[in-house]
Order: C-alpha cells, then sequence, then structure tokens
C-alpha cells in the first residue's frame, strides 16, 4: 500500500532481533498514530495506528489483499518469523482515518488521461462530492508516479515517487498538477469502502482490547449484583439477568446462555466466539433491563434501585474512569455512566 513515509520512527529493524509484541505496546503506551510496517520477500503487510489502538489492517501477498481482523492476526504472526523488515511510520490523524478507510476500495475512473481530462478539474469534482480516496497518478515514459489522498471532500496528503526517491506533504499537489499539465499522464480514482472500514475498525477494537473489556464488565456487573441483592435478596440480580440475556438474544444473540459464548459468574465475564462491534451495546441491553425489570418490583416495596446502583457505582467510576471514557461507557449505560 502506497502511503507517505518521510516520518521514520524506526527503519528497518530485523524481525530476528525484535520482539514485535513488546513493540506494539510501547506504541500503545506512548499513544502513537501511524502505521506499522512488516516486510519479507513478496510480503508486506501494514498496521494502522490511531492513539496507540490498531484501527486496521492490510496485507498484500503476491498481489492479494486481505483486510479487517484476519489480516490483523496474519500480520502480527509474521512479524515473529526471521529475516523480515519491520519499520514504523507516524501519520497524522486523520491520514490514518483515510488509509483504514480506503483498506478496502474499489475503482470508479480508470485510465482518465490528460488528453481528454483536467486534473485539477477532476480534484474540484471530488471535492465538490466529499469524496474519500485518493487519485493515482501515472506519468507516460517516465518512472514517476503521484498519489492525492482526500477525506471528505479534503485533500489532506500528496506524494511524488520515482526512481527510488519519494516527496510527500501538502505542497506536493502544485508539483503533481504541473507535471500532468506539462505531460501525458492517467488517473485512476479510487473511493473507500468507508461503512464497511468503520465496521472492521470496531471489531478489530473490541477484539484487541477484549480482555481489559471483559474485565470492565465484571466489575461493573459484579457491582452492580452486589447492589441489587443487598437491596432485594440472593441471587435476585443473576435470576433476573440471566431470564433478560434469553429476551434479548433475538437482537444479540450472542447473549443466548445455551449458546455458552457470553458467560458471566462469579463477578467475572467470558466470552468464547467471534466478537462483533456491537458487543457492549447488547451486554448493556441485556444489564439496562434487567436494572428495569427489579427497579419496577422493587418499587412496589417503595425501594429505590437505581439510587442504590448508582451509589455503588461511584468508587467505580472514580477508580475506572479513563476505561470507561475508552469504551465508550456514558453512551452504554447513560443512565449510570454519563
Amino acid at each position: 500500500m502506497i502511503f507517505p513515509k518521510k516520518d521514520s520512527v524506526y527503519q528497518n529493524l530485523n524481525t530476528s532481533f525484535t520482539n514485535f509484541g513488546e513493540l506494539l505496546i510501547d506504541l500503545k503506551e506512548n499513544s502513537f498514530t501511524g502505521v506499522v510496517q512488516v516486510s519479507y520477500w513478496e510480503y508486506e503487510g501494514i498496521l494502522l495506528l490511531d492513539n496507540g489502538n490498531i484501527i486496521n489492517a492490510i496485507e498484500e501477498i503476491n498481489g492479494n489483499i486481505l483486510t479487517g481482523q484476519n489480516a490483523v492476526k496474519n500480520v502480527s504472526e509474521k512479524a515473529k518469523e526471521k529475516d523480515g523488515a519491520i519499520s514504523v511510520f507516524s501519520q497524522k490523524g486523520d491520514m490514518i482515518t483515510m488509509l483504514a478507510s480506503v483498506a478496502k476500495s474499489e475503482v470508479i475512473y480508470e485510465n482518465l488521461s490528460t488528453e481528454f481530462t483536467s486534473l485539477k478539474a477532476l480534484i474540484s469534482k471530488l471535492q465538490s462530492e466529499d469524496h474519500t480516496g485518493y487519485i493515482e497518478v501515472t506519468f507516460e515514459g517516465t518512472m514517476q508516479a503521484g498519489y492525492i489522498f482526500l477525506l471528505a471532500g479534503k485533500v489532506i496528503e500528496a506524494l511524488l515517487a520515482g526512481r527510488g526517491t519519494e516527496v510527500s506533504g501538502i505542497d506536493v499537489l502544485s508539483r503533481i498538477i504541473e507535471l500532468a499539465s506539462a505531460s501525458i499522464a492517467t488517473f485512476c480514482v479510487y473511493r473507500a469502502a468507508v461503512e464497511e472500514a468503520l465496521s472492521e475498525s470496531e471489531i478489530i477494537k473490541v477484539t484487541y482490547d477484549l480482555p481489559q473489556l471483559l474485565e470492565l464488565w465484571g466489575v461493573v456487573i459484579s457491582t452492580i449484583e452486589t447492589a441489587v441483592d443487598s437491596l432485594l435478596g440472593e441471587n435476585a440480580f443473576l435470576n433476573t439477568f440471566k431470564d433478560t440475556l434469553i429476551q434479548k438474544a433475538d437482537e444479540y444473540p450472542f447473549l443466548d446462555p445455551f449458546a455458552a459464548k457470553f458467560q458471566y459468574q462469579d463477578g467475572s465475564v467470558a466470552f468464547h466466539g467471534e466478537v462483533k462491534k456491537n458487543f457492549s451495546q447488547g451486554v448493556g441491553a441485556g444489564l439496562s433491563g434487567t436494572i428495569e425489570t427489579l427497579a419496577e418490583k422493587a418499587a412496589l416495596d417503595g425501594k429505590d434501585i437505581f439510587s442504590s446502583v448508582r451509589d455503588a457505582l461511584d468508587p467505580v467510576i472514580e477508580e475506572y474512569q479513563g476505561k470507561l471514557d475508552r469504551f465508550n461507557f456514558s453512551a452504554i449505560l447513560p443512565d449510570f455512566f454519563s
């Protein structure tokens, strides 16, 4: 995949002597935004990181391209093999967003020629259409090629490569337009599959951070369980929670207790199966439904479950505020974390 490589953090680290897992941990701890490139003969894999989190990956083997969670797994495993090279390049956040979106893209205009098409007019047209993707410019009779990257209609980067050299930056755009006007060139325009890429990124984020997410859900659910049982009696929460999960299983199949994918027991949450992007929304829906059902029963005896649960969660919010924000609990359970 073509992307600017001017801001290198590490270049050509030998995989034989590099602990790839430790490298990713270091990048995560430093909230790194950029590209991690893994290269072998006839192989290239890249991980796209935003604030230390992997949001997408692209693996290319002999022209065959794979993206998404499987690419993350493959690239990470490949980096453990000997005699490869690892390079790390810093990127702006909007560039990573665009690259993650064009991980899957389609050609919408192919082999347009400067004989009939103005590059400047083409860019203006794409800007008016809020285009996300890129333009590939090939100059006839030279070894040069230009790439113009757009995000929601805004040109965010331009790159000119050839003869083993590469220059990039927004100021390179005028140079590409100038070369296209003075010579014969062809253009291909690629449109990003934005919705599909966003879905992939969400699944990757949930999967990559799953152990921490499960731990956090365990803390939240067990805290609520203790608060409810102290008010309504032993197992009042758990029995209703199980019933509610069954009710929510039509919308969130992984919650079905008989499928044994999502399990809560003794204050801990376990999950076995393929993670979906709506994982936390499903767990939150089950928990909200449980509390609402119990609140109605408690109200008949003059008891307020919502206040008890909020009071019980105050120490959790204080201790885990960063993780709660990171996993967007305020949107999942707004009655308790907003």
